[in-house]
């Protein structure tokens, strides 16, 4: 390592100043907008009894109410939980099925208060059982339907769509997922982005490429909200990496100086912590130099 090294400029990672509508695509719109739309549509279709007493529209008007405030509640629910969660980072599968049981919860009484509407103007419907009150045989048999349709749901979009929304690592061959070719990315970068970004299923600008890992033929890409295994090679990934972004600290390991938040160091322990709350082991031959850019950042060095 070269004395350059340590004059690294070191802060707090930024978020994207492109703003989050960049981030939107055709796939957030369907899964967002699209499905809870289909499934309303397809529900009120079925429903010929509701049709024959209330008409067409508003049997269509009932499920499109029933389906979109639920779907963008438990979609919320499921949000909030990664977050809270992010330190021990559940299985997919279940990080699903507690976001789908807090969003049932939450939602109950609106459901309750649109099925009352409905038959307090159309008192025929007799739709009480379908929305039961909370913790009876009906809400769980809800409970389980709706469930199924969120799970199988989420699924595919992660699978086949290419959106995997609520996975704390990405799966190895997911970096072409969905549409079959490298994402390119413009912003952020002085002229072609490194490859291995090109690579990744989201536009990652300079500050949000957090930190890379090696693992075996693979690369873990940190960013902050998601991992990404890509297939690459680590020290092509180090060598094309602006220099001033970073730094080496482990035969295993590259940091964005910009990511990171504090410094751990115990006995022969010695770690950074970086923005998205991930820990990356610092080895020997660079840890006077990480004890240097904490002193002249200003960082936390605990031990």
């Amino acid at each position: 390592m070269t004395e350059k090294s340590t004059t690294l400029t070191v802060g707090t990672a930024s978020p994207n100043t492109g703003g989050w509508l960049k981030h939107l695509s055709w796939r957030h719109l369907a899964y967002y907008i699209g499905v809870p739309i289909v499934v309303a549509v397809y529900a009120g279709l079925n429903n010929w009894e509701m049709q024959n007493i209330v008409g067409f529209p508003a049997s269509i008007l009932f499920y499109v109410a029933h389906a979109l405030p639920p779907w963008w509640l438990t979609c919320a629910s499921t949000s909030l939980l990664k977050l809270a969660l992010a330190r021990w980072k559940p299985p997919w599968l279940l990080l699903l099925l507690l976001g789908h049981l807090v969003g049932c919860l939450l939602v109950l009484p609106y459901s309750n208060w649109l099925t009352g509407a409905y038959e307090l103007r159309w008192p025929a419907l007799e739709m009480g059982g379908e929305f039961a009150p909370m913790f009876s045989n009906e809400f769980w048999m809800y409970l389980l339907r709706a469930g199924v349709i969120w799970i199988g749901i989420n699924f595919i979009f992660d699978r086949f769509v290419g959106l995997p929304l609520y996975r704390y690592t990405i799966p190895r061959g997911y970096e072409n997922s969905g549409n079959g070719t490298a994402t390119k990315h413009d912003d952020g970068w002085n002229g072609k982005p490194p490859g291995f970004v090109e690579r990744l299923p989201a536009k990652l600008a300079p500050n949000e490429v957090l930190a890379i890992k090696a693992e075996q033929h693979y690369i873990r890409v940190y960013s902050p909200d998601k991992e990404y295994m890509i297939l690459y090679r680590f020290s092509d990934a180090v060598r094309e990496l602006d220099d001033m972004l970073g730094q080496q600290v482990h035969r295993s390991y590259w940091v964005n100086t910009s990511a990171i938040a504090s410094v751990h160091a115990k006995a022969k322990d010695f770690q950074i912590r970086i923005s998205s709350g991930a820990d990356i082991p610092v080895s020997t031959p660079y840890q006077g130099m990480i004890r240097e850019l904490a002193r002249s950042a200003r960082l936390a060095l605990r031990g």
